[in-house]
């Protein structure tokens, strides 16, 4: 809620910049009204990714962000050549890769101490739901980044060929790479 309501604030000033030339508030008008449905739909998706990549909250908070702008000044140009869920993800997954190699570069790491689950508040119900997904962020966190980023896109339920458009490879390539994953994905958690 936070952050729409900060691209409502971002919008509003936007439109203030532009002065009162109709057509530009017009368009800022349905880019906003764009967002706003795209992000309701795939926000949730978008934070999946996010946790995948970061184990920080507060970078978590900083990636999301960085995506949603991202989000923000690409949909205009989205041709719908791809499902918009492919195309978010795809933006959501180009950002996170660009947020782990700053990160990378700088020297910071991320504690997958720090990760912090979302979900329903109801302990008896989630306490084995929230530990079975603690061990699948932090075994995915150890993964190369090649891996996590095509585990993510096949948990967000992308075909094979959305997830090869995504990646620019084949959907061949699509389906050993992914055998590969889940295997080392596997063996990642099992070892936590």
């Amino acid at each position: 809620m936070a952050l729409q309501s900060n691209f409502q604030q971002t919008s509003t000033i936007r439109h203030y910049e532009l002065g009162i030339f109709g057509e530009n508030i017009t368009s800022m008008n349905e880019q906003e009204r764009l967002f706003n449905d795209a992000w309701r739909q795939h926000h949730s998706a978008v934070a999946r990714v996010v946790q995948s990549y970061e184990a920080i909250p507060a970078l978590q908070e900083e990636l999301q962000q960085d995506i949603a702008f991202a989000i923000w000044r690409s949909l205009p140009r989205f041709n719908q050549k791809s499902s918009l869920k492919t195309y978010i993800l795809s933006i959501a997954h180009n950002r996170a890769i660009s947020h782990v190699a700053k990160h990378v570069r700088e020297g910071k790491s991320t504690s997958t101490e720090d990760v912090v689950l979302k979900g329903d508040d109801c302990p008896s119900g989630s306490l084995e739901a929230h530990r079975k997904q603690g061990r699948l962020v932090k075994g995915m966190q150890m993964l190369p980044l090649a891996q996590r980023q095509i585990l993510g896109l096949a948990l967000e339920g992308l075909s094979y060929d959305e997830i090869a458009e995504v990646l620019g490879i084949t959907v061949n390539n699509v389906g050993v790479r992914l055998n590969r994953a889940k295997k080392a994905l596997k063996q990642a958690v099992e070892s936590i």
